[in-house]
């Protein structure tokens, strides 16, 4: 995928002292997903505790349907081209006490004006 040009309000982040922002492209090798198929198949899942429900984690149930539906039904390459639609980057931040961290973001304004910015974390 060709590399997309930082959008103005990207490029007047870049300062001197500040990692770069770069953009980023989701690109998984096939041999992390074939690896990752394998894994699902050769999961060995838990005994259930009784009438447990939430209370120590997801139903096994659920688990075994969700594993059942990544093994044989997600398809990753629709997923990725879908997630590399948007405006992604990537830049490093300083955190105190672990050093540099890679971050991975998508910056994507509002069309509507005066909108409240989002900010989703994970991880």
């Amino acid at each position: 995928m060709e590399a997309r040009p930082l959008s103005s309000s990207i490029k007047s982040v870049n300062k001197p002292g500040m990692a770069p922002i770069e953009p980023f492209t989701i690109s998984i090798p096939d041999e992390k997903l074939q690896q990752l198929s394998q894994k699902l198949a050769t999961t060995t899942f838990p005994d259930e505790l009784d009438e447990a429900g939430w209370d120590y984690g997801a139903p096994l149930a659920d688990i075994k349907r969700l594993t059942k539906y990544w093994l044989e039904s997600y398809d990753w390459r629709k997923a990725e081209a879908k997630i590399n639609e948007l405006p992604n980057y990537k830049t490093q931040i300083e955190i105190d006490g672990f050093g540099s961290i890679d971050i991975h973001f998508v910056h994507q304004k509002s069309a509507i004006e005066g909108a409240i910015p989002l900010l989703f974390s994970h991880g």
